[in-house]
């Protein structure tokens, strides 16, 4: 039987966002098809990957892990990099750094760890146990770490001043659910701060099929439009979006692109690194690729 009609991949019969249930075909990734609502244009793979095909896909060298110190060093120099930026976007919007804070998908722990030192509260969340594992270990004892979804939090309403998203709702089944759940967890007036893929971006745009986010784990494609749709419909307020700016070295993205190869991407980029010197290799510049970045509240005045 083709990959894409298993019978164990749930298959999407309307829009989380516009609730509209004609889909068209947009692109394939791999045996799934990703199609496009008609109304709005959020881009939906459907039928979804089945849980035993997720699971396969987060196993322990999901997150990109150098097995030497110097590119172990040059991994945390930018996921460090990007967070110290995305908590320069809460600072901006007037979230000062006293409160709770709940990292959901936190990864190996780096965003946490750069709130830590901010002065937040934090809190991990991670559905890959070989990757909260390692947070657990980033952290070293500060903050808490738990592993499984987002069930896990449910007796925790109003508990937190900031919720992240990095690089998550784009692999949830049900984006409305997901936020709504999220919503229960924030305090009145607190922050959630969401980074996705855009359709919208240049890269998307640029490279069309071969766009380097089309992967089997993303189930959904948001657009500035779209993500804010979302937003409004599960009750947020006060929404702002800003440009999915990273901060990255060609040392990195060498070797994402190594680990995850995408056609005419990687060659270039390999070419390119082969080419520059280390040291200029090494440095850290702001990248805007592929992303969006939308802060929204909670109705509701902080305690």
């Amino acid at each position: 039987m083709p990959a894409a009609t298993s019978p164990d991949r749930p298959v999407i019969s309307s829009c989380p966002v516009c609730g509209g249930r004609e889909f068209r075909p947009f692109v394939s990734v791999g045996p799934y098809s990703v199609v496009r609502c008609s109304s709005c244009r959020l881009a939906v793979t459907n039928p979804q990957p089945s849980d035993r095909e997720l699971g396969e896909i987060y196993g322990p060298d999901y997150v990109l892990v150098e097995n030497d110190p110097v590119g172990e060093a040059m991994v945390l120099r930018s996921k460090r990099a990007t967070a110290d930026h995305y908590l320069d976007l809460l600072a901006s919007a007037g979230v000062k750094p006293t409160g709770q804070l709940l990292e959901i998908g936190c990864g190996a722990g780096n965003f946490l760890r750069q709130a830590d030192a901010r002065g937040f509260a934090v809190t991990g969340l991670e559905y890959s146990p070989f990757a909260a594992e390692r947070a657990r270990t980033t952290l070293a004892g500060r903050g808490r770490v738990l592993h499984g979804e987002i069930g896990v939090l449910a007796a925790e309403h109003d508990a937190y001043d900031v919720v992240v998203l990095c690089d998550v709702i784009e692999h949830v089944r049900d984006p409305a659910a997901f936020l709504r759940a999220i919503l229960r967890l924030l305090k009145p007036g607190g922050t959630l701060l969401v980074v996705t893929p855009s359709l919208d971006s240049w890269s998307a745009r640029v490279l069309a099929s071969r766009w380097m986010e089309f992967k089997a784990e993303h189930l959904y494609y948001f657009s500035p439009s779209t993500i804010t749709r979302q937003l409004q419909k599960t009750d947020y307020d006060r929404i702002a979006l800003h440009s999915g700016t990273k901060k990255l070295c060609l040392d990195y993205i060498a070797a994402h692109f190594k680990k995850y190869p995408v056609s005419l991407v990687t060659p270039l980029v390999s070419c390119l690194h082969a080419l520059t010197p280390a040291p200029l290799s090494a440095r850290i510049f702001s990248v805007v690729a592929s992303g969006l970045v939308a802060l929204a509240r909670k109705p509701g005045a902080p305690s």
